[in-house]
């Protein structure tokens, strides 16, 4: 079976979880509606007053005019996505992504693949923040209608007899690559429904939709089956720290280096991973930088070790002398911790 966990408005809800102040409160995240921008993302509060993406800016503020408005912040929603993906990661290592805001696992038996998407989607809540819903389904088109329309509780499952019976009801326009122009097409000829489609003799479903209709019998059907297809796996972690002001004290650095040791060893420990070799980047005022690496005698995710090792790399730089503005602490040489060694991993389920 196939789990798709989706993250609804996941730009509204990053921005949410940045800043507590917006919980619970309308956010729309989009462009400058003086000049025509349009909306990125939408909260559940605001989605509730009628605003969707795609629409102007404008026209959101005017259906929702208490809103919050935030604009587009996608290197930071990357950030976060990326993070919640290496969560994932550690109950599957074949994911597949679905634009930012989906992502496609396979769950490895034995288990209750339900239980196990609900702990998923709990965890993700807990420790991001975001408001994730879940989809179990044979195939990936299933999987995604299951948890876009997942209803109360936030997650649905279909099962392998239930395919057909499940997508029957649903409009053709949610077809994966069937367009609005050929959605019309069909409704001229009475066929509105995905089972209306199903029904239609394949001949005459390609005189109407042309080269796709094999592939959207496929989905139809629910005879989109294969494995899922995932991408190389991030080979290096790291965070950044831009100082209040330039500085030459090493106390301030420290705790800088302490901090980023922090939470790249909550990382770790969250993905179930070590790292073998750290990496220190510092940015000094006049722009140049200067990159120091060592190589760990064992790899850790603890964050001492890190700090530790950061701060003899930091030594190896001007510190002291010439004013630093940036800070970036790396680890790479990442690799499974042993069974048993993730104690600090939250369970709640």
């Amino acid at each position: 079976m196939i789990v798709f966990i989706l993250v609804p408005g996941l730009y509204a809800a990053v921005e949410q979880a940045d800043d507590p102040a917006l919980r619970g409160r309308p956010v729309i995240v989009g462009g400058d509606p003086g000049k025509r921008g349009t909306v990125t993302g939408v909260s559940r509060e605001a989605r509730a007053r009628g605003v969707e993406e795609g629409m102007e800016t404008r026209h959101a503020l005017e259906l929702c005019p208490d809103a919050i408005l935030r604009r587009t912040r996608l290197k930071r929603y990357r950030e976060r996505v990326a993070e919640l993906r290496e969560l994932l990661r550690a109950d599957s290592e074949r994911i597949e992504e679905l634009g930012l805001e989906g992502t496609f696992i396979e769950l490895a038996p034995p288990g209750d693949t339900l239980a196990r998407a609900a702990e998923l989607c709990v965890r993700l809540q807990a420790e991001f923040g975001v408001a994730a819903v879940a989809g179990i389904a044979p195939t990936r088109f299933a999987a995604v209608l299951a948890a876009k329309y997942a209803g109360p509780g936030g997650i649905r499952r279909v099962a392998e007899d239930e395919v057909e019976a499940f997508l029957g009801p649903f409009p053709v326009d949610e077809i994966w690559g069937l367009g609005p122009a050929t959605a019309r097409k069909l409704a001229q000829q009475g066929i509105h429904r995905i089972a209306q489609l199903r029904a239609i003799e394949p001949a005459r479903l390609a005189e109407l939709t042309g080269a796709r209709a094999t592939s959207f019998l496929e989905y139809a059907r629910g005879a989109d089956r294969g494995r899922l297809a995932p991408k190389p796996r991030t080979r290096t972690l790291s965070q950044e720290q831009t100082l209040d002001g330039p500085s030459v004290d090493l106390r301030a650095l420290a705790e800088a280096i302490e901090a980023l040791a922090e939470r790249l060893g909550a990382t770790l420990a969250r993905e179930r991973r070590k790292a073998r070799s750290v990496t220190l980047v510092v940015s000094y005022l006049d722009g140049t930088r200067s990159s120091r690496s060592a190589t760990l005698d064992a790899a850790t995710s603890e964050p001492r070790e890190l700090a530790d090792a950061g701060l003899a790399l930091l030594a190896r730089t001007h510190a002291g002398v010439r004013a630093i503005r940036r800070l970036r602490l790396a680890v790479a040489g990442l690799e499974r911790a042993a069974p048993g060694a993730e104690g600090r991993q939250l369970r709640l389920f």
